[in-house]
């Protein structure tokens, strides 16, 4: 009976030091200034022109002041401070080969979002790397080369905004 009892401790003492600590509660809506944003593309095209790095940022800090407003998550007053950083990636059709193509093959989107107050980090999370899924159609046309224009990479930002703003609802 000693035996059961001291086990039995034994594993309510586990169980009890294995718990999380309880997380502080956020403000619900954030102060958000704009993005941290990285750009990374191999391979310089030549015979299309494709929009700027430049032009990519302001598209998601546009895309994502909306979709926060729109889901009613801003406020430049709140205690809550909102970090969103973004790595964006072009891939382009054989850039790994020697038969390098100016046709866009695949956008990629690594992000981190943190909720910060006072400078203390009250969440975080890092995503691995995603890569944007056109559908049938769009990966067809990708496989017959059609992708050289500012399409996909448009479809690509904002689904990539979709899920970003879906994380950061799911933050509590």
């Amino acid at each position: 009976m000693k035996r059961i009892f001291a086990l039995l401790l034994g594993v309510l003492f586990l169980i009890g030091c294995g718990s999380s600590q309880p997380k502080v509660p956020l403000a619900g809506k954030y102060k958000f200034e704009g993005i941290s944003y990285t750009h990374v593309q191999r391979h310089e095209p030549t015979k299309f022109l494709y929009q700027s790095p430049k032009m990519v940022e302001k598209k998601y800090n546009k895309q994502i002041t909306e979709a926060l407003t729109k889901e009613n998550l801003l406020d430049q007053n709140s205690s809550d401070e909102l970090k969103i950083k973004i790595t964006h990636r072009r891939e382009f059709i054989g850039e790994a080969t020697f038969a390098k193509s100016d046709r866009m093959g695949n956008i990629y989107l690594t992000y981190e979002v943190e909720v910060i107050r006072n400078g203390e980090v009250l969440r975080h999370y890092s995503s691995s790397e995603l890569r944007f899924n056109p559908g049938v159609f769009g990966n067809l046309k990708g496989l017959v080369g059609q992708n050289n224009d500012d399409s996909l990479e448009n479809k690509a930002i904002s689904a990539n905004v979709k899920e970003i703003v879906s994380t950061i609802k799911e933050m509590k």
